[in-house]
């Protein structure tokens, strides 16, 4: 456990040292809060225990940062007697208090109250976050390689402060969003959203402690833009989520999007792929989505074909809607094509028509023959809807190599 001790009087400062060192914990002494918020930063400690005595001008900002980690215990250290100094530094956010001069008995007390809050709130926090991940499946579900990739993506960005989420209408992102708050160390906080940061300073000063999400960022005002750089330039409490249907360099080019803003972010982007780009997930989600409605109902297996044949430009939100149209129009157990003809408004391509819709794998010079392959594998899986054997016949491959690739390449679908 590391302590960070701001304490001008000496002698206690020293006396605090040996009683934290005695039980083993890494401790630092200073005198002064500027001092203090410098190893703030640097130390990451634990516990924090501030004088009362420091100079008001100075302990404000520092005590306000050390009070900033929900996670951290802040002690006042008061001089004897002066219990009014001890009560208002309760008032203000303090967990507990030290008398001036030390007693070894008393740190060892706190520190042991410590300790035991520290372990039920891992307890509870991994309960919380095993929670989140079963929720996250149940509400993002997919299992094709793009969209692991994505959900991937938000366990890596979660503990980040700010993210962008870039991916075409209808691919989710708000979902994502609240799991990327759920999964992260605010995820007990609020989460609050402006869209196109409509009410952005208010709604950053009620997040504080959780997350924010700004949807359509590019279309937010510029002096909004701005105000969104500033903040995430510095030190801001709550965690920022951008959301853009765009693609971000497309809308900087255009003068819609702060350069700024993009660029801050390059490398905590997640991209949601469109749902044609996630193969067999198309079908997993319209069961899914069936299910959610209907126990009974199913769709028959050229209304899955047709499904599945379908461009999606309104992506996961516009076949939810299908699924959901559909099972009102259904007039037995199963769902057939021409019910599929009517929510999709148009008729349904033929089988050979459908065939010959084949995917292009591009190449460049300069391309490695691994990546290149990688990419045909890919693409010819998700063509093939996840069928490997199918797969295997299209590349001219034995069954056995295409499992050997897939396994290589991480592309099990």
């Amino acid at each position: 456990m590391k302590v960070l001790v701001v304490d001008p009087d000496p002698e206690s400062r020293d006396a605090l040292r040996r009683a934290f060192s005695a039980r083993g914990e890494q401790v630092r002494g200073v005198a002064s809060a500027p001092e203090g918020s410098r190893y703030l930063a640097e130390l990451a400690p634990d516990v924090v225990v501030a004088a009362t005595d420091l100079p008001e001008n100075e302990a404000e900002s520092f005590l306000r940062d050390a009070a900033g980690d929900r996670r951290r215990s802040l002690w006042a250290l008061v001089p004897e007697g002066q219990l009014e100094s001890a009560v208002v530094s309760m008032q203000r956010g303090a967990d507990d208090f030290l008398w001036r001069p030390i007693s070894a008995e008393r740190v060892s007390l706190l520190l042991e109250r410590f300790a035991s809050r520290r372990a039920a709130e891992d307890l509870a926090e991994e309960d919380r976050l095993r929670l989140a991940r079963v929720e996250r499946g149940l509400a993002l579900p997919g299992r094709s390689p793009r969209w692991n990739e994505a959900m991937a993506s938000i366990e890596r960005l979660a503990p980040e402060t700010a993210v962008l989420i870039t991916g075409e209408e209808g691919t989710e992102k708000e979902a994502a969003a609240r799991f990327l708050h759920r999964l992260s160390p605010r995820g007990a906080g609020p989460f609050l959203k402006a869209g196109e940061g409509a009410g952005f300073r208010d709604a950053l000063g009620r997040a504080v402690g959780g997350t924010l999400l700004v949807t359509g960022v590019d279309r937010a005002p510029s002096p909004v833009q701005a105000e969104i750089l500033e903040a995430l330039q510095g030190n801001q409490r709550p965690a920022l989520v951008l959301a853009t249907d765009r693609d971000p360099a497309d809308a900087v080019r255009r003068g819609e999007l702060a350069a700024g803003i993009v660029g801050g972010l390059q490398d905590r982007i997640l991209h949601l792929p469109p749902l044609r780009e996630r193969g067999d997930d198309v079908s997993r989600l319209a069961r899914h989505f069936l299910e959610e409605g209907s126990a009974t109902l199913a769709f028959d297996a050229e209304a899955m074909d047709a499904l599945a044949a379908h461009d999606w430009p309104g992506n996961v939100q516009e076949l939810r809607e299908a699924v959901r149209r559909a099972a009102k129009l259904a007039e037995g157990p199963t769902i057939g094509p021409t019910v599929v003809r009517s929510v999709l408004g148009r008729p349904l391509a033929s089988r050979r028509s459908r065939r010959r819709r084949v995917p292009v794998v591009k190449i460049a010079v300069g391309d490695s023959l691994a990546d290149v392959e990688r990419r045909l594998i890919q693409k010819t899986l998700e063509f093939a809807r996840g069928n490997k054997r199918k797969t295997a016949e299209l590349l001219k491959l034995s069954l056995k190599t295409i499992y050997n690739k897939i396994k290589e390449y991480g592309l099990e679908h």
